[in-house]
């Protein structure tokens, strides 16, 4: 039998397995290669064998498995020697196949994971993988719960080459017989890829999802003035020649992708997985200066009426262009909160009453609330909204990145509203459903910003790795970190008062000592494993 050999390795390990059954690389005990890479679900990715075959599984993980640098899903795939397997943030496993070998290898292999017995049988994965090598007819794969001694047991006695296959829903052939007598192996795949549904920073990586690009036929120029001098046209004036010359520089000047080759060991300040300070702070901003977490755009119009916390960015400058609100709608405005959930706004409400008064004076812009193509563009600007004591050292990242490329930054996402994240979340099948109060992601600050790292290249991360890490490491004014395969952005939190928070544990519930804070603010309360 061939010698099959996994050589995984991120910037802080390295490790080396015979594979002789299956084994599964993962961020927790429940996987059998326990790795430091924060970007790894509890259980990631499975390798098993099949005779003188190397498949791959991913586990439903948040970032997924990437085969050559082509993301896998569903159905096992068979990988061959010298293939490259990408997963979480920084690891990688390169594939060695070779012939059987009479001495003994010197790596020691992974022992076989112990199996518990379950607390509810879950359905495999239905997927297909044919032996080229039989004739038969191909064998169902099928979920078997049972005990590790009858495991074993029938381990011994079978001693055969076992197909894994399964049925597609949209497969037509009749279904295949199942062969008596042949070991089945138990394949239990977590839909959520071991992830706790009711723990935010183990789930973080959901809340970074990407929005669809931005069409140009959606942007429309805005024609206003300067709010400090009614003489001069306001920043916010940027033509849609402008825009898209910009995002064409920032997306076509040579990028080979996310992962090019030669990029730099990833800073420590940077590993991902964990975003209590960016929480922490934002409770922080509740807590004591009186900012409201908006849940909806109604919310985000009051923020932008108040003019206090936030302010509208322009669409494109010299030296950054926003790639924001691509996946914004023309549908009517509603309210969100996690009690009534989402509600329609009649025009006597209060918060119809915010989107009129601000629809009607848009910094000189006026649009209608019954007129979809308007309602997106209010979507739109509102989306482009950043604080305005973190606007400082974001544009001075920007500028220092422009003189050292001479190319602008490609943003892609800026502040969110609560209902407008979980929108996002609707089209990611591995993120979690909010389904109660205290969730604190940090798009809602209005003090982060995403970067796509798939048109950048491999100068230019390596730059940003180092100066971001600088600023957070040293300086203390950041805390960033770097999102690999799906997400593949630098998510970057700048604290507005440039003060990193210290105290970590508290809840939110437990910082707020103010009835009229929270009735006035809508302060979200924290229970159990939301607490950051």
């Amino acid at each position: 039998m061939k010698k099959i050999t996994l050589r995984i390795e991120n910037p802080y390990e390295r490790e080396t397995v015979v594979l002789e059954d299956e084994v599964t690389i993962g961020r927790t005990d429940q996987s059998q290669v326990v790795l430091s890479d924060q970007g790894l679900s509890r259980r990631n990715t499975t390798f098993f064998r099949d005779g003188d075959e190397c498949l791959v599984v991913d586990e439903n993980s948040l970032n997924g498995t990437f085969v050559n640098g082509e993301r896998i899903a569903g159905a096992p795939v068979r990988v061959f020697d010298g293939d490259r397997v990408t997963l979480g943030s920084e690891t990688r496993v390169t594939i060695e196949i070779a012939a059987a070998q009479t001495a003994r290898p010197e790596e020691k292999p992974v022992a076989p994971p112990p199996t518990e017995k379950p607390k509810t049988t879950k359905k495999n994965p239905k997927s297909e993988i044919r032996n080229p090598q039989s004739s038969g007819p191909p064998i169902i794969l099928m979920v078997a719960a049972g005990s590790a001694v009858l495991i074993l047991v029938l381990g011994v006695a079978a001693l055969l080459v076992v197909n894994r296959f399964g049925l597609d829903k949209g497969n037509t052939q009749p279904t295949p017989q199942i062969a008596a007598g042949l070991l089945i192996p138990v394949r239990v795949i977590d839909p959520l890829g071991g992830e706790d549904p009711d723990d935010l920073d183990d789930l973080i990586a959901s809340w970074e999802v990407e929005e669809d690009p931005l069409k140009t036929d959606d942007l429309k120029e805005i024609q206003s003035v300067s709010t400090t001098d009614a003489t001069k046209p306001s920043d916010l004036n940027v033509s849609i020649e402008f825009f898209n010359a910009q995002r064409d520089k920032a997306l076509n000047h040579g990028a080979t992708g996310a992962e090019p080759a030669g990029l730099i060991p990833l800073p420590v300040e940077l590993v991902g997985g964990n975003v209590s300070k960016q929480k922490a702070k934002l409770a922080e901003m509740i807590r004591s200066k009186g900012y409201k977490q908006p849940m909806d755009f109604a919310d985000l119009a009051q923020l932008r009426l108040e003019g206090k916390f936030v302010g509208e960015m322009p669409m494109a400058t010299e030296t950054y262009v926003l790639d924001i609100g691509g996946s914004a709608t023309g549908e009517e405005f509603t309210s969100f909160d996690f009690d009534t959930g989402v509600a329609k706004l009649t025009p006597d409400s209060p918060k119809y009453k915010i989107l009129k008064q601000l629809a009607d004076n848009f910094d000189g812009q006026k649009y209608d609330l019954n007129n979809p193509v308007d309602r997106k563009q209010m979507r739109i600007r509102l989306l482009r909204m950043y604080n305005k004591d973190s606007r400082k050292l974001f544009e001075q990242i920007m500028s220092e990145f422009y003189q050292r490329f001479k190319v602008p930054m490609r943003v892609t996402s800026l502040l969110r509203s609560m209902d407008y994240q979980i929108s996002l979340n609707k089209t990611n099948s591995n993120s979690f459903k909010v389904s109660g109060k205290g969730s604190l992601p940090p798009h809602t600050s209005g003090c982060a910003f995403d970067v796509s790292r798939r048109n950048l290249t491999r100068d230019e991360q390596n730059w940003i790795m180092t100066r971001f890490a600088e600023l957070e490491g040293r300086d203390h004014k950041i805390d960033s970190l770097r999102e690999g395969n799906a997400n593949a952005c630098f998510h970057t939190f700048i604290y507005p008062d440039g003060i990193e928070p210290t105290n970590l544990n508290l809840s939110l519930a437990e910082i707020i000592n103010s009835n009229s804070l929270a009735e006035n603010f809508l302060i979200p309360e924290l229970s159990g494993d939301d607490d950051f």
